[in-house]
């Protein structure tokens, strides 16, 4: 709710709660705002630290989930505030989480009046909007890349970005209107029987590469390694729940595509056997780059930073065909691809002054493993135990190897600046 709607006064002389409430609320506003546009559980919480502390507050505690943020705040007079903010709804919306990120930095450095807080809140709020069309198109166009990435030939990434665009407009569909969980078995049986539709209209050749290509627009990869990422960073209860919601999420995900398998596959017959390395590297290369280009699009990141995207999503997956190509485990191979895609993303940060998660989350696409789910998911259904379990580990190994990798050079980048800010600090007290 918008502070601005109760008519806030300002600090001295106010009727509406104390100065500790209003500071709580705003920063919880700005918290709540980064935890809806999908940012990091550590980040909320210290966000609302430290723009508490630069208005005065002496003990701040956060504490964060994916739903629920329960904060106080005790300022130099002892006036105390508690709140909790409950957050329905999350989503990847990249260009928000850095009006919200641009906001917080403004307030710890200049330490406005909670009135220009206020109304910095509201502008961020009514600057979300994103074109619709570029959102579409870039459902369609990662769909169609990683179709082609996986195997597909050009009909198979014709058919993957129509249902792409589609999935796209059943994703906008409001979950008032349907459970969630129902919404996602429902568009993944859909993905699932258009595929097997564009094969049989002769739209498409290999109901699998399609299958492929649109489960990736479905597949939690990305949210199972924050999960990891959480968990190794200390956040258990967050990281306990996002494993679970992604574990689920995956279940849901395959139900869909195998009801989808069960009623058409003796139609159109079998999806094929698992198949690398169909395309050239170049082909593939080009792929992963659109594809990655695609869900910048879909996670609303600024256009401008599209070619920083790309270039990362290309450099991430050459640096995982390399290693695997040369003998190295899926750990192996995906833990040297994010080393890189967590290192771009920290230069790339700093010279846009954007947050680190708007290129880390997108450069890491390229080598989640929906594919490793999808033929999981396909052994299973065939009884083929010994299969089911090669792909089931290897998906394993990958997310486990994305994850250690950002948090490694997470660490690291956090050790450094740290131990730069104490060198500035003595060389500026040796001169003072």
């Amino acid at each position: 709710m918008l502070l601005n709607q109760r008519n806030l006064p300002s600090a001295a002389g106010s009727t509406f709660g104390s100065y500790a409430d209003r500071l709580l609320c705003l920063a919880l506003d700005i918290g709540e705002g980064i935890l809806e546009a999908g940012g990091e559980i550590h980040r909320v919480e210290n966000t609302i630290e430290r723009i508490c502390k630069a208005y005065g507050a002496i003990h701040v505690e956060v504490f964060a989930i994916t739903s629920l943020i329960v904060a106080s705040v005790r300022m130099e007079d002892n006036s105390y505030s508690s709140q909790i903010r409950r957050v329905y709804n999350t989503a990847n919306h990249l260009s928000s989480l850095e009006n919200y990120n641009r906001v917080s930095r403004y307030i710890c450095a200049n330490t406005p009046s909670l009135e220009e807080v206020d109304d910095m809140i509201r502008r961020a709020k009514e600057q979300r909007k994103y074109p619709l069309w570029l959102f579409y198109c870039g459902s369609g166009l990662s769909a169609g890349a990683f179709t082609v990435l996986f195997g597909g030939s050009l009909l198979d990434a014709v058919a993957g970005t129509l249902i792409g665009l589609l999935l796209a407009a059943i994703g906008r569909i409001h979950s008032t209107y349907i459970n969630s969980m129902a919404k996602l078995v429902l568009t993944s049986f859909v993905a699932g029987f258009l595929s097997y539709l564009s094969v049989w209209a002769g739209l498409g050749e290999r109901v699998d590469m399609i299958m492929i290509g649109t489960i990736m627009l479905l597949i939690p990869g990305l949210a199972f390694g924050s999960a990891v990422r959480d968990l190794l960073c200390g956040d258990f209860l967050a990281g306990i729940l996002k494993t679970v919601q992604s574990c689920l999420s995956a279940v849901l995900i395959a139900a869909g595509y195998s009801l989808s398998v069960l009623f058409l596959e003796p139609l159109i017959g079998s999806t094929g056997g698992f198949l690398e390395d169909e395309h050239g590297l170049w082909v593939q290369l080009i792929a992963a780059a659109l594809g990655t280009i695609g869900f910048g699009l879909m996670f609303r990141a600024r256009v401008r930073y599209m070619p920083v995207v790309a270039l990362s999503g290309f450099g991430t997956y050459l640096l995982f065909i390399l290693v695997s190509s040369q003998g190295g485990s899926a750990f192996l191979a995906a833990f040297i691809a994010t080393l890189f895609t967590s290192l771009f993303a920290e230069i790339s940060a700093r010279v846009f002054r954007a947050p680190v998660m708007v290129f880390l989350t997108l450069g890491s696409v390229s080598i989640v493993p929906g594919g490793r789910l999808y033929y999981t998911m396909s052994a299973l259904l065939m009884g083929e135990k010994a299969l089911m379990q090669q792909h089931l580990s290897a998906t394993l190994q990958i997310t486990a190897g994305i994850a250690v990798g950002i948090v490694l050079v997470s660490v690291f980048t956090n050790v450094l600046l740290h131990f730069l800010a104490y060198l500035r600090a003595k060389k500026k007290e040796r001169y003072s």
